[in-house]
């Protein structure tokens, strides 16, 4: 009978220790857990923020590039029309140097009396002439690189509205909220697992407590009301006890 009461005595003190050990797991678990959960919903918070200003400096960036590839696209058109007229110009160069040469050729060959007296006329015409020399081919050069800087340029307006076009869209997405989104999910499943947390080793912890409890009440009723022949009774631990 002593050896069983001794038994007893040690189940319940261990049931009172694991339900000790089960609480204070369960409580350090539980406040580790809600204190991720608030710095996450802190990081939500700064991220949200972070965000917006984030999408903004964007749109601002797309906005610019959109603009500036407008830019491009209407200054390129200008290229265009240009080439065109640089080619016309040195043609008329070309036609107004020969016609030159011919106005000094005639007017030099006049003759009064055996003299020449438009020799000097012919010969600024002369002059005029020789300094429009290679004034045709360099303007011919000059419309052939204008034609390659406008497909250049064409080409950089289309890169810049499409990078518009693509920040335009990561702000879009941005805007959508999803990265916070995520961490509020993330908060909220903390939370659950917190709670779950308690319910898997705090209730077994409680009923272990209270059973041990329980037990050790039982135990001491029971104690002092059995009284032996010899007019002692045992201890809750089976020691003799006056």
């Amino acid at each position: 009978m002593v050896s069983w009461r001794i038994a007893l005595v040690r189940l319940s003190r261990g049931l009172i220790l694991y339900g000790l050990f089960g609480l204070v797991v369960a409580v350090l678990g539980m406040g580790s857990l809600l204190s991720v959960a608030g710095q996450v919903a802190s990081l939500g918070s700064r991220v949200g923020s972070e965000v917006d200003g984030l999408i903004a400096t964007i749109d601002e960036t797309s906005t610019v590039l959109d603009d500036a590839g407008s830019s491009a696209l209407s200054f390129a058109v200008t290229l265009e029309r240009t080439p065109p007229t640089i080619r016309q110009a040195a043609l008329t160069v070309t036609n107004l140097q020969s016609n030159l040469r011919t106005v000094e050729a005639q007017l030099g060959s006049i003759s009064v009396l055996g003299s020449q007296p438009l020799a000097g006329v012919a010969g600024l015409f002369g002059q005029m002439a020789t300094d429009m020399n290679g004034l045709d081919t360099r303007l011919g050069l000059i419309a052939d690189d204008m034609g390659d800087n406008r497909d250049a340029l064409l080409n950089n307006a289309t890169s810049l509205k499409a990078l518009g076009v693509r920040l335009g869209s990561i702000a879009d997405d941005l805007r959508d909220g999803s990265a916070q989104d995520r961490l509020a999910d993330l908060r909220v499943l903390l939370t659950l697992l917190a709670f779950v947390l308690v319910a898997l080793a705090g209730l077994p912890a409680i009923g272990a407590l209270g059973l041990g409890f329980w037990l050790r009440h039982e135990l001491r009723r029971k104690g002092r009301a059995a009284v032996p022949e010899a007019g002692r009774w045992d201890g809750p631990d089976g020691a003799a006890g006056e």
